[in-house]
């Protein structure tokens, strides 16, 4: 009887197994977020980014792309409309890993005008070439989304 206790005891405790699912837990970069709103859906926010200049958003949606030399960017993407999200200041950097995660990205939405030096640029950094933003803008300008905290929802072990 003991023994069968014992047993049970240890079974109860035992770590999960190797094929359990993976939880996931939101990982916070830069500053903790300020906002508090609600987040704006991406697919809300990526219609008109232009109504959104100089203001201060909170945004949640799925990371399209990530700078592969440092992270310090990402591409913030819903169907055909996407913006890119830059680091403040290069202040902090994202995984390099988190193309297709959720994100809510806090940050100052800005216009500016497209360069193609700085495209270029870009382009030798990212892992999918096709949603570079920059190059789907009609015209000369384009906006960005200045990140002063990311949080991305991540696997945990």
């Amino acid at each position: 009887m003991l023994r069968t206790l014992v047993l049970s005891l240890l079974l109860a405790s035992a770590p999960a197994a190797a094929d359990a699912p993976t939880s996931t837990s939101w990982v916070s970069y830069g500053q903790p977020m300020k906002v508090q709103t609600a987040p704006i859906p991406a697919k809300d926010f990526l219609a008109d980014p232009g109504a959104h200049v100089g203001k201060t958003v909170l945004i949640e949606g799925r990371v399209a792309d990530v700078c592969q030399k440092a992270g310090c960017w990402m591409v913030l993407a819903e169907g055909d409309k996407s913006i890119r999200v830059l680091t403040k200041a290069h202040k902090f950097f994202v995984a390099k890993d988190s193309t297709g995660q959720s994100c809510r990205i806090e940050g100052v939405v800005m216009a500016k005008e497209i360069k193609a030096e700085e495209v270029a640029h870009f382009e030798s950094e990212s892992a999918n070439k096709d949603l570079i933003p920059e190059k789907s803008v009609q015209g000369t300008s384009t906006f960005e989304l200045v990140a002063s905290g990311v949080q991305l929802l991540r696997p945990t072990e």
